[in-house]
């Protein structure tokens, strides 16, 4: 036995209320409004201003690029002079250190002293050879001067001073 809770009018059941409801669908309405005369005029100053301000910009950015060639240009006049200058410079110098080469040739400093000095080149028996062979040492003679135990000690300390770097 099955009972209708549809057909039953007790309030305590009335599912007619989950039930979806249909709304009349409205087609939407479609009103051009014309804004207001304040608006536009607002409007109107406002795309001014940005056509101020892009133009400011590109009037900015075209000065900077004009002032950075003249700058560059400046620039590249200064570094062309300043090499022409060194350029002179340097064949200044070269021509200076030729001028010194010749004034100090083997030639010109013998000719010097044969003329101005009165010298003469060395001949063969003029020559003096020194062995060092044989090493280092000292011949004192009859008329040297002798140490005394003393200035040997003093002579030592001094050496070791030196030997050490404290002198």
């Amino acid at each position: 036995m099955r009972t209708n809770y549809v057909n039953m009018q007790s309030t305590a059941y009335d599912l007619d209320k989950f039930l979806p409801r249909q709304r009349p669908v409205r087609k939407p309405t479609l009103t051009v409004t014309r804004p207001a005369q304040a608006a536009r005029a607002r409007a109107r100053i406002q795309l001014g201003l940005k056509i101020t301000a892009c133009l400011a910009l590109v009037i900015t950015v075209l000065v900077t690029m004009l002032y950075s060639r003249a700058v560059l240009t400046e620039l590249s006049r200064q570094i062309e002079v300043e090499t022409e200058n060194l350029n002179n410079e340097i064949s200044e110098g070269t021509r200076l250190n030729a001028e010194l080469e010749s004034k100090v040739s083997l030639r010109n400093v013998e000719e010097y002293a044969t003329q101005k000095l009165g010298m003469a080149t060395m001949d063969k028996e003029q020559v003096t050879y020194v062995d060092l062979s044989e090493g280092d040492k000292i011949e004192l003679t009859q008329s040297s001067p002798k140490q005394t135990i003393f200035d040997r000690i003093q002579l030592a300390i001094s050496n070791v001073k030196e030997y050490m770097g404290k002198d």
